[in-house]
Formats: C-alpha cells, structure tokens, sequence
C-alpha cells in the first residue's frame, strides 16, 4: 500500500502523530496524490495496530493541518493540488515540534547567570534601576512588625493585600479583575507554565509570536507542545490576520502573547488590533494566555491596555521581576475559567510562594513609592536605549537594521546580509566577555542567524560603548570576508 512505500522510506512510526507525519511524507512524496482516498479509521487502526480513537486523531490533524478534507458519508481525502504560493504559505503555518537544545543554545542558556563582563545579553537592568533601599527598609520594618510573615506557613493562593493593590491598579489599564482569581507565581515564567498546564495537552498546537522569547519556547518543547511561528507584520508587531487566519482553520488550541512591549522587538499590539484578536478568539474557542510583564515598563505616558482588557477570557500573567527587582521572584495569574485548575497546579508543584515579600511589594504598589519608580526606571530606560540605539546605528555596517522599542530593555539588531554568522559572534564575543542574545534561540530554526538581541537596562558608559563598537568591527570584518569569498 501506499502509506507502507511512504514506510520504506524511512519515517519512523509510533502514534498519531507521527503516524501524520508518515501519511504527510507520503503526500508531499507524491505516493499519496491529491484527491486520494485515505484509509478509513478502522483501516488505519488495523494497519498500524492502534485504537479507533487515536485513528480518528490522526485523520483529523491531517485535516486540522490541511493536508486532508472530509466528505461526509465518503471518508477522508487528500486535498486537491495547490499553487506553489498556497502551498509554501500552508507549509509554513505548520505546527512544528520543537527541536531540543543545540549545543550553543544550551551554552547560552547556561551562561545566562553568570557574570559577565559587558551585560548586553539579558532582560533586567542594573541593581542602580530598582528601589533596593526602600524594599530592604520596607522588608525589615514587616520582619520586626510582623513576624508571622516569616514563620507562618505558606499556603493559599497569596499574601491577599497585594492581590487587592494588583486588582486595584488594573483598572487603570482597563481590567476588571477580583482579587479571588488571582494566584501569586514564584515569577511570571511560573505563571505563564502553571496556564499553559492547565490550558493544553502533549501534542497540541499553539501560535506565538516571531521571533519568540527562547525561555517560552523551551518551555513549550518541554510540555511535548508543537508550534506555529506568526511572524511580525512591518509596523513590529505580530500579523493579525495571519494569526486570525488561524484561529478560522481551528489550527491552534493557545495563542501566547507578549501583547505589550514584546520580547525581543519591544513593540506593542495597537488597541483595535487587540481587540480584533481577542473577540476571533473568543469566537474561535482559542485561549489566549498573555504575558505582561514588560507593561509598567513602557515609555508612553499612558500605560498600554494588556489584551485582557478586551476579553474576559484571557489569562494574564505578570509580575514585578522587571520592575521592582530582578531577584524579587514574584509574580501573578488571572483567570476566570481555569483558575481552580491553575491553583491546583500551584499547590501540586511549588505549593505557595514566600509571603515576606509579597507584603513588601504590596506596601511598596499601595504607599505610592511604585508610580514615582516607575517614572524614573522609564526615564532611565528610555535614555540608555536612544543611546546604545544611536551608537549601533553609528558602527555597524550599512544596511544594519535596528528597532526602536517603545518600552523594555531590549533592541533587535538585523543585519544587512545573512552571510553574517551570529552564532559564531555569540562565542567570540562572549570569549571577550561581551554577552549577547543569538538571534537563533528566537525561533525553531535558524531565520534569526543574522540577528541578536542587545539589552539597554545596564546603563551606558565608555565600556559599553566599546563593546558595542567592537561587536560592530567583528560584523563589518565577517561581512568583508563573506563578500571576498563570494567574489
């Protein structure tokens, strides 16, 4: 039979998914050519010994992913042939599982903590950003006045003061939240898995944003998740009506999304693009699972609506680690469809995060200390960024693209030619004590090999400068030398 040839040529069996795999190998083989009949569920599930039920999930992500069409009372059949643009832009929007960790990328993940000498390869900025004096003195007042906070046992779903400051301030970003769906997250990374748990099983197909932040999708690959890749649209900001086109197609379950201040462009969705996609996604029963934790962070003078502010549905997760302290581990989700399931996970997991300092954030949001730290961290931000923006654009080659956030700590640095080898640049740099972000960790392949991220949150001073002046004489000399050998 034609699936069994598809056998012969090497693709691996096991169950319904790579069982598609082999029918879609076939397909694109041509043993299986369009309008083909496939297999019946009892069929499939004959040949390759597994139950109806599993045969039926196999015909039906072959139709989910549009290599199949379903004729009632007829069976399953290989969709009619394409054009070439149709099918490239089919093929492309195929959920893709997640490699694992190449050498380099799991390097760079390792090296994420350790010190190095120029800090141009984070998130987060310098100790001098945050009010560390104020939560210490904060923090040992609480310690003296309330000592339960120490020895009582951390159980719950949060320290319920701070919950009532973090529903109070998300008002004014447009959110109607009861402090009883709130659960506090050591962290927001805690908050974002704890809703991709509750939300997903192994095998699902979720959309997220190109290029992604790398923690994200590695997290996605550990959860055995496969993933679509919407790339951004030119404004910086991911394609809607790509997105849309597959929340129509019921070809993703979740869409993550970095709505405000993305990671790594630093770009915000426009209110009406929010809106559009949070009401298809309502309509499509896809669950968006948001990430704000860059939004106190952003430069406008009103702070942006997170897209939860315009569908109720939507699980937001955010937290302080951008904010008030890098090693303030704390964070928070909102839900009001899974917040049970979520709260469980928590407790099946970490159990409770540590109350001391939710008391002391919760102090710091309600004293007023927080709005006028916020002012001063986006002034300062927004100063370093224009500066090491400016001094990218003075030293690297022409032709070198750059992005203009509109809050954060991070810019995207293109360049001209992909003859450029970041991946080699990470490590010379690196070996220099010059930390960057490689652009391949933002994505499931290598598209982002002439990219990297820079991080603008550890000030601006003559070794900085330096750095990034030296970074651009390595790229300039890689690009002459890729230029020779084409010659």
């Amino acid at each position: 039979m034609l699936i069994e040839k598809a056998q012969r040529h090497g693709i691996s069996a096991s169950r319904y998914r790579q069982i598609t795999e082999q029918i879609k190998h076939a397909i694109h083989a041509g043993l299986l050519p369009p309008n083909a009949r496939l297999p019946s569920v009892r069929t499939l599930a004959t040949q390759y010994n597994i139950s109806l039920t599993t045969a039926l999930k196999t015909l039906r992500t072959l139709e989910d992913e549009h290599y199949a069409v379903a004729k009632p009372k007829s069976g399953f059949f290989v969709v009619p042939r394409l054009n070439p643009l149709q099918n490239n832009a089919i093929l492309a929007e195929q959920p893709r599982e997640i490699a694992p960790l190449d050498e380099q990328t799991e390097l760079h993940m390792a090296m994420v903590g350790e010190d190095c000498r120029v800090r141009l390869d984070l998130a987060n900025g310098d100790s001098s950003l945050y009010p560390i004096k104020k939560l210490s003195l904060i923090m040992r007042q609480l310690g003296y006045s309330k000592p339960f906070l120490l020895g009582d046992t951390v159980k719950g779903t949060g320290y319920i003061p701070l919950k009532t400051e973090i529903a109070r301030r998300a008002i004014d970003y447009g959110c109607n939240i009861n402090p009883d769906n709130i659960l506090i997250t050591n962290g927001c990374i805690e908050a974002l898995s704890l809703s991709l748990r509750a939300t997903v099983e192994p095998g699902d197909a979720i959309a997220v944003e190109s290029p992604c932040y790398f923690v994200l999708l590695q997290m996605l690959r550990n959860l055995n998740l496969r993933v679509i890749e919407v790339d951004a649209c030119n404004d910086g900001y991911v394609d809607s009506e790509k997105l849309v086109a597959l929340f129509q197609r019921k070809a993703v379950k979740v869409f993550v999304t970095l709505s405000n201040i993305n990671n790594p462009l630093g770009k915000n969705i426009p209110n009406e693009q929010k809106a559009y996609i949070a009401r298809q996604a309502d309509e499509n029963d896809v669950i968006i699972i948001e990430d704000d934790i860059f939004g106190d962070t952003a430069f406008s003078e009103q702070r942006p609506f997170p897209m939860r502010a315009f569908s109720p549905h939507v699980i937001l997760c955010s937290g302080f680690s951008k904010t008030v302290a890098p090693g303030v581990r704390i964070g928070w989700v909102h839900s009001n469809n899974y917040m049970r399931k979520i709260t469980s996970l928590k407790y099946t997991s970490t159990m409770g995060s540590p109350i001391l300092p939710q008391a002391t954030i919760a102090e710091l949001l309600k004293n007023g200390g927080y709005d006028a730290h916020l002012r001063k961290l986006r002034r300062e931000l927004a100063s370093q960024m224009s500066k090491i923006r400016q001094t990218v654009i003075r030293e690297f080659p022409l032709g070198t693209k750059i992005t203009k956030p509109e809050g954060g700590y991070v810019l995207w640095v293109e360049m001209p030619e992909q003859a450029l080898n970041v991946r080699t640049l990470f490590i010379k740099a690196r070996n220099a004590g010059i930390g960057i972000a490689p652009g391949h960790i933002f994505a499931t392949d290598d598209r982002y090999d002439h990219c990297f991220r820079l991080n603008a949150g550890f000030g601006y001073n003559d070794e900085v400068e330096k750095a990034i002046v030296q970074l651009g004489q390595w790229c300039l000399q890689s690009l002459s030398e890729s230029l020779s050998t084409r010659l």
